[in-house]
C-alpha cells in the first residue's frame, strides 16, 4: 500500500489517518488498532505508534476501554481549508465572493478528463465572483463531483467553500495541484471583469482530491491585478537521495 521512500512506516500510517480525520473519513473516533493493522497490512504495533504519534500532538485521545477519539478543537488551531485561491492583490482591501450560479450539470468531455469521470456524469456547477472594494478582481467556475455533493443547493458567501462542503456533507478535499497561466482577457472575460480585451490576467486550474484520489473538484479561475510569489524549500532524503521539496505563498 505504500511505496518505499525513506519515511518509516508508521508516518506514513499517521498521515494517513490524519488525512482521514481532515476530509471527515472519520467524524468521531477511530477505527480499532486491530482493523487498521488489517487494512494497511502491518503489525498491530506499527498502527498503534502512529496512533501515539498523534495522541502526543492532542490531534486524538484515548479513553480507555472505549477507544481513540479525535480532538477537533486541536485540529482546527492547527489545519485550515486551502483558500479559494493562492493569489495576493494589488490592493489591501478584504477580497469578497459572491455566488453568480449553483446548478446541476452534466460532465462535458473536458470535464470528464480532468476529473476522470465517464462523460455524462452528474456535477454542480458553481459560478463566483471576487470582489474587492466594489471592484470585480475574479470569476470563477468549479464542478463538483455529485457522487459526494448532489444535494448541493446553497453556498454561503460569508465562508469558504471547501470549509462549507466538510462541514455539510462530511467531505472536503485534502489535496490540490494548481496550475497558474498568464493569459489575455479575451471578450468574454473582459465583460466579467470590467477590463478591455487583450489586458493580462492569471488563470488558474485546480483539481482537488480527497485522500482516496478521487477528483471531488476542477475549477478554472480567472483573476486580475494579482500576483504569486512563492517560496521554495528543497531538501535531500538520505535514504534515496531524492530531492524534496515545499512550495509555499508568500
Amino acid at each position: 500500500m505504500f511505496e518505499s521512500d525513506g519515511l518509516p512506516l508508521y508516518l506514513k500510517i499517521k498521515h494517513e489517518i490524519l488525512q482521514r480525520i481532515l476530509s471527515c473519513t472519520y467524524t468521531d473516533r477511530l477505527p480499532g488498532e486491530l482493523i487498521l493493522a488489517d487494512e494497511f497490512n502491518v503489525a498491530r504495533g506499527t498502527v498503534k505508534q502512529a496512533i501515539d504519534s498523534l495522541v502526543s500532538g492532542g490531534m486524538v485521545y484515548r479513553e480507555q476501554g472505549k477507544g481513540t477519539f479525535i480532538n477537533r478543537d486541536v485540529l482546527l488551531k492547527h489545519y485550515t481549508d486551502l483558500p479559494d485561491v493562492l493569489v495576493a492583490f494589488s490592493s489591501p482591501q478584504p477580497v469578497e465572493t459572491e455566488v453568480i450560479s449553483l446548478l446541476p450539470t452534466m460532465a462535458d468531455h473536458d470535464v470528464a478528463a480532468h476529473m476522470g469521470l465517464e462523460v455524462g456524469s452528474q456535477l454542480i456547477r458553481l459560478e463566483r465572483r471576487m470582489q474587492q472594494g466594489g471592484n470585480t478582481v475574479g470569476h470563477s467556475l468549479s464542478w463538483l463531483n455529485g457522487r459526494f455533493y448532489n444535494d448541493l443547493s446553497h453556498i454561503d458567501d460569508e465562508t469558504t467553500l471547501y470549509s462549507q462542503l466538510r462541514e455539510t456533507f462530511g467531505y472536503s478535499p485534502t489535496q490540490a495541484q494548481e496550475r497558474f497561466i498568464p493569459v489575455v482577457s479575451d471578450a468574454k472575460l473582459a465583460r466579467l471583469l470590467h477590463i478591455s480585451p487583450g489586458e493580462a490576467l492569471f488563470k488558474i486550474e485546480r483539481i482537488a482530491r480527497n485522500p482516496d484520489d478521487v477528483v471531488l473538484e476542477y475549477s478554472i479561475t480567472h483573476v486580475k491585478e494579482a500576483r504569486l510569489s512563492l517560496q521554495i524549500a528543497a531538501s535531500q532524503n538520505a535514504a534515496d537521495t531524492h530531492w524534496n521539496c515545499k512550495i509555499e505563498p508568500r
